[in-house]
């Protein structure tokens, strides 16, 4: 009896100091950087906007409107980043003729809010911004462009709010999965995606099921660019085809090699050769380069 009683004790002792370092780990995820305050680039003409609306995170951006331009484009980063991730491609458009709209997401450089939601409670910041572009450059079409947190910000904010075209860099298909891709021991991978993820609901309001951008990217019905990584550590080939397989119209774009990194750095020559007639062809009058 005294052994099973230590084994039994032992066993709730191990439960409790997962559970702890489960919460801990959770609390890592979610969590957001200091908030900071960014210099403008000296080489991008931007204005700097703050989005404050009652009950919500105010957000913070910087808009670089081109005269004559034939359409604009709201440009969203990824987790941990912000907006000053987006500059690069932020000048690759301005420069072929486009406004641009960058933005800090929720939980993110300038911006309020305390916590990170995966691109689904960021939807909301998403439809915020696409609403303020299209009141800000009102008869020209809209584009999104997100990467990674972003681009699923953009397919939670439709139908609310949608843009004209869309490209989406590094988009996951379920929070399920890429989480899975991201746990230590491969043979148990799901198992301990489902312990890590089950604080969700209590801690977000929303469970891991909820966050499946899979199930929403159809539903956009619009223009619509894929870009993913061919050796990315956490989005697989799999996701990657579901979620091109899910919104039939769309095209795909793979960069060879690339993990989960900065594709446009990566691969400047084909960035711009898969972004920019895209983007041409959907938003711009003929005649527009």
């Amino acid at each position: 009896m005294r052994v099973r009683a230590l084994l039994g004790l032992a066993l709730a002792a191990m439960c409790i100091v997962g559970g702890i370092g489960t919460w801990r780990v959770g609390t890592m995820l979610i969590a957001r950087e200091p908030r900071q305050t960014l210099t403008a680039p000296g080489d991008l003409p931007v204005d700097r906007v703050a989005l404050d609306q009652p009950g919500t995170p105010d957000l913070v951006g910087w808009v670089a409107e081109r005269q004559g331009s034939c359409g604009a484009i709201v440009l969203l980063h990824g987790r941990g980043a912000n907006r000053l991730a987006s500059v690069q491609r932020a000048k690759m458009l301005f420069d072929a003729g486009y406004s641009v709209v960058l933005f800090d997401l929720s939980g993110h450089g300038e911006s309020g809010g305390t916590v990170q939601g995966f691109g689904y409670s960021e939807g909301q910041d998403a439809a915020r911004i696409l609403a303020y572009a299209r009141q800000r450059f009102p008869g020209q079409k809209i584009g999104a462009l997100g990467s990674s947190l972003g681009a699923a910000s953009f397919v939670f904010a439709a139908p609310k709010a949608q843009a004209d075209a869309y490209v989406l860099e590094q988009l996951y298909a379920t929070l399920r999965a890429t989480t899975a891709w991201r746990m230590p021991f491969p043979a148990l991978r799901r198992l301990q995606a489902d312990i890590l993820l089950a604080q969700m609901s209590v801690r977000l309001g929303f469970g891991a099921d909820d966050v499946r951008p899979v199930d929403r990217i159809g539903k956009i019905g619009k223009p619509l660019i894929l870009l993913a990584g061919g050796a990315d550590p956490f989005i697989d080939h799999g996701q990657v085809t579901a979620l091109h397989d899910a919104a039939p119209t769309s095209e795909l774009v793979w960069f060879e090699g690339a993990g989960h990194v900065d594709l446009m750095r990566y691969d400047q020559s084909r960035y711009r050769g898969s972004v920019l007639p895209f983007l041409s062809k959907n938003l711009c009058q003929a005649g527009h380069v």
